[in-house]
């Protein structure tokens, strides 16, 4: 069913259907699965917002036995009420490094555990540089046109105005305090799965290209900034 609603609502992604269909606020009942995903994160007693290439698998699966996707704030909040009201957090990380990362986990397909979505795989494994990966992604100007990897990461935490609806955000490198938040409702210590075939570090950015990162990532840049204000 998820597959034949692609095509009408214009995304290339199943998962994107029900976060469409949340937009539109057509309702759309959840399967067994995300029930049971919603059953893990009620036990739990917080809300983690897994934004891709940063460091989230392993944290879900610290929390809550099991992937939970990629789904925005809002699908959670007009979705799955139950949950909305429970403790939600992010995390994010420098645009830069994490457009890197998806790079070169794109152009290999995915990881040893997870594969680029079908709808997108064979164009992300064809790039033939960076300029083309950015190309793909400028060229798109609603987020269902690209896949997760590459969507901003203010795409998962902010409401339908660009504010930010996510109560507590951590940046990837404080990993001491992300820690100690996460222990508050897990004893299961965070690995580190859905590691990409190559290191972040193998092609480094030009500086157009890293000038072309940061206008596409603006707000993303506009997140972290307003977790480190200027000290007056």
């Amino acid at each position: 069913m998820q597959t034949m609603l692609q095509p009408v609502l214009r995304v290339k992604m199943s998962s994107d259907v029900h976060e469409r269909l949340a937009e539109l606020r057509l309702p759309y009942p959840p399967g067994p699965k995300r029930l049971r995903r919603l059953e893990q994160v009620r036990r739990a007693g917080v809300l983690f917002i897994h934004i891709p290439k940063n460091a989230g698998t392993s944290l879900t699966r610290a929390l809550y036995g099991m992937d939970v996707g990629h789904e925005t704030i809002r699908y959670f909040r007009r979705r799955m009420p139950q949950i909305a009201g429970l403790p939600s957090f992010a995390i994010l990380r420098d645009p830069v490094r994490r457009f890197m990362s998806a790079y070169h986990y794109a152009r290999a397909g995915g990881s040893a555990v997870r594969h680029v979505s079908r709808g997108f795989r064979d164009t992300y494994m064809g790039f033939d540089g960076i300029d083309a990966a950015l190309d793909h992604i400028a060229s798109n100007r609603m987020p269902y046109g690209i896949d997760h990897i590459v969507r901003p990461q203010a795409w998962y935490v902010t409401d339908r105005r660009g504010r930010v609806a996510v109560d507590h955000l951590f940046m990837l490198e404080d990993m001491q305090r992300i820690q100690a938040f996460v222990s508050c409702y897990t004893p299961t210590p965070i690995g580190h799965a859905n590691a990409g075939n190559r290191p972040d570090g193998t092609t480094t950015p030009r500086p157009d290209q890293i000038a072309r990162i940061r206008q596409i990532y603006h707000m993303d840049y506009a997140l972290i900034a307003a977790l480190h204000p200027p000290a007056p």
